[in-house]
């Protein structure tokens, strides 16, 4: 289902009532997201993406299974801890030097 809700600034009631329907929708109809999800712009999406494989080769120098659940169960915990209230993500690890 697509619905359209049409935000007329000129019309000051329309809007309350824009409003209305938007917060009704969002709190019946969310059920697929949360506002606590972790959002991203795509530039801090490509650099956790970078940091993730830096991670990778760090791990992997350490001698540890890079393939298995709980390695990138870790990595994605600390991208969560670090997006918690909105925060942005800064890059932990840095790539060893070849």
């Amino acid at each position: 289902m697509k619905m359209v809700l049409v935000f007329d600034t000129d019309d000051a009631s329309g809007m309350r009532s824009s409003m209305k329907i938007m917060q009704t929708i969002l709190r019946e109809y969310s059920t697929q997201w949360s506002e606590s999800d972790p959002k991203f712009g795509k530039i801090e999406f490509i650099k956790m993406l970078r940091d993730l494989q830096a991670y990778n080769e760090i791990e992997e120098d350490k001698g540890q299974d890079i393939k298995s659940l709980r390695h990138f169960k870790r990595f994605t915990e600390e991208v969560w801890k670090q997006k918690q209230n909105g925060g942005y993500y800064k890059a932990q690890w840095k790539a060893p030097r070849q």
